[in-house]
């Protein structure tokens, strides 16, 4: 019986990898066949990237105690990650915001 559940899983995981093979595959090859359309997505990920980047760079990793990593298992490097997302989150959610508050401003402006 464990032998039929692992074949199973094996099956399963291939299938799982050809799918997100097949599902990035065909994203690549819908961009590169309309690339005037899609410059703005690529601006956009630029965008995101740079972000990231920032965020990266601008988290210290060291925020907290060597005695807390011990006890959780972890190390400044996830700490520096979780760091970057979290810088990555507030820009993010500030550009949103000072994007909606723009728009709301110049709507009655012009009509």
């Amino acid at each position: 019986m464990d032998t039929l559940i692992n074949i199973g899983m094996f099956v399963v995981y291939a299938l799982l990898v050809l799918g997100i093979l097949a599902a990035v595959g065909f994203s690549i090859y819908q961009f590169a066949g309309n690339f005037k359309q899609n410059k703005t997505t690529l601006y956009g990920l630029v965008g995101l990237v740079v972000i990231f980047v920032v965020s990266y760079l601008v988290s210290s990793g060291t925020d907290i105690s060597a005695a807390v990593f011990e006890k959780v298992g972890g190390n400044y490097e996830s700490s520096k990650m979780i760091g970057a997302g979290m810088y990555m989150f507030y820009i993010l959610f500030g550009v949103t915001l000072l994007t909606l508050i723009v728009t709301e401003i110049a709507r009655p402006f012009k009509k």
